[in-house]
């Protein structure tokens, strides 16, 4: 008897969890997706597509995730990923700037790529 693909049931549970719309369970997934995933370009293209989401802890874990997969696979769509890091270390809710942060981090260190970080505030 064949084994399910784990990367088919992480994109239903996806879907299904985009369309019921619960951040806590968008979050508990991108947590499974970005360390479970071995699809790199799709679990990559979910973190994206929650970057946008409504709810700042959702967006801010997907930010982080860019991160998770930078260690776990070396290697991310610069032009998919960078902008969207960038966006979010200058974002006006504080979770998603210090997990966009926590990326960027992550980025630099296993991709070697750079970001213009925010100069603090008085």
């Amino acid at each position: 008897m064949n084994q399910p693909d784990p990367d088919e049931l992480l994109r239903k549970r996806f879907d299904r969890a985009v369309e019921r719309n619960d951040p806590f369970e968008l979050q508990r997934l991108l947590m499974d997706l970005v360390h479970g995933a071995q699809d790199r370009d799709w679990a990559e293209c979910c973190c994206a597509q929650l970057t946008r989401h409504h709810n700042a802890n959702v967006r801010g874990d997907a930010l982080s995730g860019f991160g998770h997969l930078a260690r776990r696979f070396g290697i991310l769509d610069r032009n998919r990923v960078k902008r969207l890091i960038d966006i979010g270390l200058y974002a006006h809710h504080e979770y998603v700037r210090e997990r966009a942060a926590s990326a960027a981090d992550d980025v630099e260190t296993f991709l070697a790529w750079s970001f213009e970080r925010p100069t603090p505030g008085p």
